[in-house]
């Protein structure tokens, strides 16, 4: 069995879209809550939270054209396109980019989020009470499930290798990196994205 290090990191946070401006950010003790723009919160006790910026990636802001076609991103929710981006960064901070089989068939990819597409949830809820089952898209379920976070990366480099989504909650991070140690520990794979 070989033994291949690997190292990338992508982020996508209230502080913005990639690591260098995230590390940044932070360093200057910048906090990423601010009022909330998403949605009406007059009904709320809450007026504020940790939403990802939009806008120009040279600003820090994320851009989701970067990720995804936009025809694409009418299809799932805000968490795919971050987790896509964020999987995208890693993946090109890496540097790995296996063309050959083997590499292909050795490289695998384990994403997680704590819950998934909420807000795609509700909109669906509010169609179909509007209209009935006709006003629900087709790309509902892929587009609020988190292993498509997983499929579309692998997908997009043409990996091979295991392909897992973990939603635990708070601790899916840990999981996910347990679970990629686990593939490699096993001989199931090589690199996990």
């Amino acid at each position: 069995m070989r033994r291949v290090v690997v190292t990338g990191m992508g982020m996508v946070t209230p502080l913005g879209d990639g690591v260098d401006v995230n590390w940044r950010r932070l360093m200057a003790a910048e906090s990423g809550i601010r009022s909330i723009q998403a949605f009406d919160t007059s009904d709320l006790a809450t007026k504020i939270a940790g939403e990802v910026p939009a806008g120009d990636r040279a600003n820090g802001h994320f851009n989701a054209d970067l990720y995804m076609l936009p025809k694409d991103q009418r299809k799932v929710d805000k968490f795919i396109l971050f987790g896509m981006a964020a999987a995208k960064q890693a993946v090109e901070d890496s540097g790995w980019k296996p063309t050959d089989a083997d590499g292909l068939n050795r490289t695998g990819v384990m994403i997680g989020s704590g819950i998934g597409g909420l807000p795609l949830i509700e909109a669906t809820h509010d169609a179909y009470l509007a209209g009935g089952v006709r006003k629900v898209s087709p790309f509902f379920v892929p587009g609020t499930i988190i292993n498509l976070i997983s499929g579309q990366l692998s997908i997009m480099y043409g990996l091979q290798g295991p392909n897992f989504a973990v939603v635990t909650a708070c601790t899916t991070a840990n999981h996910c990196i347990g679970e990629a140690g686990r593939h490699i520990e096993y001989g199931d794979a090589d690199v996990m994205i």
